[in-house]
């Protein structure tokens, strides 16, 4: 036991000592293992935490002998494993400077599509699911672009209510493993793209306290905060605990060149144009007046605005002018939201027996943020009208629809109007979560076997507040009560005409779960091992709206705004499982099979809701020589619904659509009779936006099963004894998925009813008649969540490393130098939207940017250098980002494709240590060249650029001091 011992523990030491930054992606830690793979210290997992909490006894020694390490049940003591994980030390989270998970996770190479971050700035109208918004400060990981649904979240192992990592504090987190492949068997549903696992410090002496902040080149942005942690122990216990704190400044879009105008590219030109709906108005009229005003009539209309005097005379107006008389909204929008974070978090065991520990780990979180978005567009669609014998209406047609005489046929005119007086529109987020993972772990006498039995529970409430959200009603009664809303002047008076929408977020996790794990016999090659386990699982959720904002299905409308419109939904479901995985050791020490391993695993899952599902891994791990590991691993990978997914409200969300029936003839119309219903001929679309509903599965009276598909990784580890200081890793992934759980996209319904008459799609889409004035104009589209469709990717990762041994320059000592390289090259990121329907195909979104899947750049990677002599110590950091290509960058002409460049971030950390005062403090500048992003026009968000990916903020610097007692 004690050679063992000492073993592992030169080994640990090694992994630590040859470590370079870059291995870990990210911020190359100074000091951890030395492969991409390697996990250094006892990892805390999901189904066999034997380990956690250990405290510093006699029995530290056995726990030595092997630790779970995340994607496998397995006690191990190999550093190196069929799991390709990339592990983020305290060292490297540190370099990064930065005291939220979200910007360090996100930058990872094996990161991509659309992943919510800390700069979305949007007030999420009505939608229930987190996922599904930004603006409450939280951040989620999309590994392989898979989605945030399919990357699963853990705590040392354990499943979080919430899974946003921006709330998990800093100062508790020892390490970070990231598994970039599919672990359904060892974790069950969503680990398709992979498992973030975060690990949390135990064993900690003293106290450590730290204050941070940081502003941009632009002087704002700003951020402070501070933390401290201690701990103590014993023979036979240890407790850590911690506060943390930080807090961030909103940044305006307006302050940015690239965000200060939104940018509209259409038939060719780029536009530096806004909103449509401004505040001196844009009325539809009817074509009669085209000679008076000399406007161009499209669809048997004109478009026009008030350009002088209180719009009670005819002569007060001009023709409508876009974009020259748009609206710029940019001037108020946030680019980076305002958000703070308060944590606190208690970590402790204590050995009731000598093969008895009893543990909890538990943490609170409360965040507080808040965007801001321009004063408040409004339509005569949000369920207002202007009546034509209102007496401040000069036009002699009614504006809307008159609920007293819907089929007048001087009816049904638009108007759009700018609310100034209203206000701006602020939107809060006050969100807690409770995390507590307690239970009992022992062993078997003196046997192998451990066992542990677990209790998780989560919390998580989130309360948005809009703000100066109109109220319709009183909006009309002002109309009818000679309020003239087409003079500027009476704008003000809309201050008083406001409302102020709740939206309440619940949802809960409860586990249950216990394992054990140990070995079985021996066998020639060592001992072979065995993992079992079961556990039960319950979700819940509950989602809540005021009165003043449910959705009203017949009108598409609410009391207020359509934008915060959205329904209440509530659901539960549980989940019974088993599972086991097996170690097998087949070859040791024999010519050409320095080792030989086969691990294999099974799960099987139990839904309420969806049903029950089997899934199995095998893994082999080869060496045919002690330098080199050939690994492989092929594994059945499923999600099942989630709640959000089944239970979610009827909500109204409001898309840019490029519709493929404008400007056609009749007899290509005919063609496409089901897609371009009532559409006349050449039209000319003149309502970009659409209305769409969406909503989860059960809400309207449909059912969903689990996706299924297969992860598939092949990958060789070579750390060459002949040249000390190197390791690398390259490792290559296939994951194919099948009946992809998806909001459908308004965009994909339609193109997809395009290309078919016959497609189930086209009974989602409903356009106004004939017989109205805004004849051929998408009324609604309905988005469900549905089983539809499939995908596929596949790519490679490459990781290399090298610590430079120690040279001597005579008197001059240079100090240590690390040097680290990690990259993922996507090769294929197929998806087929309608499998088996006529006109179905597939597509490949690799090397391009979407708004369905947002970034697919092939290439991504990281470069890091670290310096240390002495007291000082330094790393510069490069983060590339290839080119690719913006999908239908055109707003009015389909399968327009641009460039967009690539992009490489430069940052710098410098850091010196104080002994005489156990004190330290390191500054740094993020974004070193201040390098803006690439454009994508209107097919980002309100800032032109696809900020779930790329630095808005631009270059950024940043300080801490930390001292220890």
């Amino acid at each position: 036991m004690n050679h063992l011992s000492l073993a592992v523990r030169l080994a640990l030491g090694a992994g630590i000592l040859t470590a370079a930054g870059l291995a870990q992606a990210q911020t190359p830690p100074t000091d951890t293992a030395s492969s991409s793979d390697q996990n250094t210290a006892p990892s805390d997992q999901n189904t066999s935490p034997a380990d956690q909490n250990a405290p510093p006894s006699k029995s530290k020694a056995k726990t030595l002998q092997s630790v779970v390490v995340t994607g496998s049940l397995i006690r191990r003591v190999d550093i190196e494993t069929s799991s390709p994980v990339v592990t983020l030390d305290r060292t490297a989270i540190s370099n990064a400077g930065n005291p939220t998970m979200g910007n360090v996770l996100q930058a990872l190479p094996s990161i991509a599509g659309n992943a919510t971050n800390t700069q979305n700035n949007t007030n999420g109208g009505g939608i229930a699911s987190p996922s599904l918004e930004g603006g409450d400060g939280a951040a989620r990981v999309s590994l392989r672009g898979l989605g945030v649904n399919r990357t699963l979240v853990l705590i040392d192992g354990q499943r979080m209510a919430n899974a946003d990592i921006n709330m998990i504090p800093q100062s508790m987190i020892e390490r970070v493993d990231v598994l970039a492949e599919g672990a359904s068997t060892v974790y069950g549903s969503d680990a398709i793209g992979g498992v973030v696992n975060f690990i949390l410090r135990k064993d900690y002496k003293g106290v450590e306290a730290s204050i941070n902040g940081g502003i941009s080149s632009h002087g704002d942005g700003q951020r402070h905060g501070l933390s401290i942690i201690g701990g103590m122990s014993g023979d036979n216990y240890n407790i850590v605990g911690g506060l943390d704190y930080n807090k961030y400044d909103a940044a305006l879009a307006s302050q940015r060149k690239f965000s200060s105008n939104p940018l509209y590219l259409s038939s060719g030109a780029l536009t530096s144009s806004g909103s449509s709906t401004i505040p001196t108005g844009k009325i539809q009229l009817p074509a009669s007046f085209a000679g008076q005003y000399g406007c161009t009539v499209k669809n048997g209309k004109i478009l026009a605005t008030k350009a002088q005097g209180d719009g009670s005379s005819q002569a007060d107006y001009r023709c409508d002018n876009y974009p020259a008389d748009s609206y710029n909204y940019n001037t108020y929008n946030y680019i980076q939201t305002a958000q703070q974070r308060t944590d606190g978090f208690l970590l402790g065991s204590y050995n009731l027996t000598s093969h008895l520990t009893f543990f909890a780990n538990a943490f609170f979180n409360h965040t507080q943020s808040s965007g801001q978005d321009a004063p408040a567009p409004t339509a005569v669609g949000d369920g207002w009208y202007v009546a034509a014998s209102n007496p401040i209406n000069p036009f002699g047609v009614t504006f809307g629809t008159d609920p007293a005489n819907p089929t007048d046929p001087n009816g049904g005119y638009g108007f759009n109007l700018r609310l100034t007086g209203a206000g701006n529109r602020l939107h809060t987020f006050d969100t807690q979560n409770v995390q507590v993972n307690t239970g009992l772990r022992g062993a078997f006498g003196q046997s192998s076997w451990n066992w542990d039995a677990t209790l998780n529970y989560g919390h998580a409430r989130r309360v948005q507040r809009n703000y100066n959200e109109l109220n319709i009603a009183q909006f009309q009664s002002a109309i009818n009560s000679g309020v003239n809303i087409f003079d500027q002047a009476n704008q003000p008076a809309l201050k008083g005409l406001v409302d102020n929408p709740v939206y309440v977020f619940t949802n809960a996790t409860k586990q249950v779960q216990f394992d054990a794990n140990g070995e079985l016999w021996d066998l020639p090659a060592g001992s072979m091992q065995l993992a079992v386990g079961g556990l039960y699982r319950k979700q819940t959720m509950n989602y809540t709206v005021t009165s003043d904002a449910v959705l009203d299905l017949s009108t598409g409308t609410c009391a207020i705004l359509q934008e915060g419109c959205g329904s209440p939904g509530r659901g539960s479901d549980n989940v019974k499982e088993i599972y086991a995985e097996s170690l097998i050791p087949l070859l040791s020490e024999q010519p050409g099979a320095y080792s030989l391993n086969l691990d294999l695993g099974i799960r099987y899952s139990d839904y309420d809701t969806s049903g029950s599902t089997t899934n199995g891994k095998i893994a082999v791990e080869w060496k045919p020589i002690a330098d080199l590991l050939v690994r492989g691993t092929v594994s059945q990978v499923f999600r099942a619904p989630n709640l959000d997914e089944l239970y979610d409200g009827i909500t109204l969300v409001q898309p840019n659509l490029n519709d493929p029936c404008v400007g056609l003839t009749t007899a290509e119309l005919a063609q496409h009779a089901a897609a371009c219903q009532s559409v006349p001929a050449n039209w000319v679309n003149t309502n970009a936006q659409v209305n769409t509903y969406y909503s989860g599965a059960s809400t309207v009276g449909q059912s969903l099963k689990p996706e299924q598909g297969k992860s598939i990784d092949f990958g060789l580890v070579y750390n060459p004894s002949w040249m000390d200081g190197v390791s690398t890793s390259v490792d290559f992934w296939h994951i194919t998925l099948k009946d992809l759980l998806t909001p459908i996209a308004a965009s994909t319904v339609v193109n997809g009813c395009f290309a078919n008459n016959s497609s189930p799609y086209c009974a989602l889409i409903t356009r106004y008649g004939t017989n109205t004035q805004q004849a051929g104009d998408v009324k609604v589209i309905n988005t469900p969540t549905v089983n539809l469709g499939s995908l596929s990717t596949s790519g490679i990762d490459f990781t290399l490393n090298y610590k430079v041994p120690h040279f001597d320059l005579g008197s001059v000592n240079p100090g240590d130098f690390k040097a680290g390289f990690a990259s993922t090259y996507l090769s294929t990121y197929n998806n087929n939207a309608t499998p088996g329907q006529p006109g179905a195909h597939t597509v490949n979104y690799a090397g391009t940017f979407s708004p369905q899947f947002g970034n697919m750049a092939r290439w991504r990677g990281t470069l890091t250098l670290n310096w240390a002599l002495g007291n000082w110590d330094a790393q510069w950091q490069t983060r590339y980002i290839n080119h690719l290509t913006n999908l239908n960058a055109d707003a009015s002409i389909q399968g327009v494709n641009l460039p967009m460049a690539s992009v490489l971030y430069h940052s710098i950390q410098l850091g010196y240590a104080i002994p005489s005062w156990h004190a330290r403090i390191d500054v740094g500048v993020d974004n070193l060249s201040d390098k803006i992003p690439p454009l994508v026009y209107q097919n980002g968000t309100n800032y032109n650029v696809d900020a779930s990916t790329y630095d808005t903020i631009g270059r950024y610097y940043w300080a801490r001091a930390t001292v220890k007692f």
